[in-house]
């Protein structure tokens, strides 16, 4: 049986360090067994194009240079709650997720939807952007 894993925003916290939404994707697409995404700046500006006309709304809008795209709510400090009980905990025993969805999958309805999680879990995709606002945090991949 795999040791029950801790948020990473909650190891930061006690390290002392900040940390941003690259750090999120980068440590548990570590923890998963996948190879590491690169952040590109054409997805980050589709991602916050995305948000901010939704403002407020998740209306997903894939434009040129995005193959994929999610979309959830959640404040602007709460990407890894989003990134892992959100959309990774959609598969709550993909291994390397070692029971972190009974800590970051509380509050979700995923109503039975997958594809979230096959998206940031593939390994067709190198590359990603995301952005918040207004209550909407937003990837896009490629």
């Amino acid at each position: 049986m795999y040791a029950k894993l801790q948020p990473l925003l909650l190891l930061a916290a006690a390290a002392g360090t900040a940390l941003g939404y690259m750090d999120v994707v980068t440590h548990w697409r570590s923890q998963l067994g996948l190879p590491a995404l690169s952040e590109d700046a054409t997805l980050v500006g589709n991602a916050q194009k995305t948000v901010v006309d939704g403002n407020g709304q998740m209306v997903h809008q894939l434009l040129p240079g995005t193959w994929a795209q999610v979309l959830a709510p959640g404040g602007a400090e709460d990407f890894e709650y989003v990134f892992v009980g959100g959309w990774l905990c959609e598969i709550p025993d993909y291994p390397g997720l070692n029971g972190i969805c009974d800590t970051l999958g509380v509050g979700w309805d995923h109503q039975g939807q997958t594809a979230h999680a096959e998206f940031l879990t593939s390994t067709a995709y190198t590359h990603i952007g995301c952005a918040w606002y207004n209550g909407i945090w937003g990837c896009d991949l490629a």
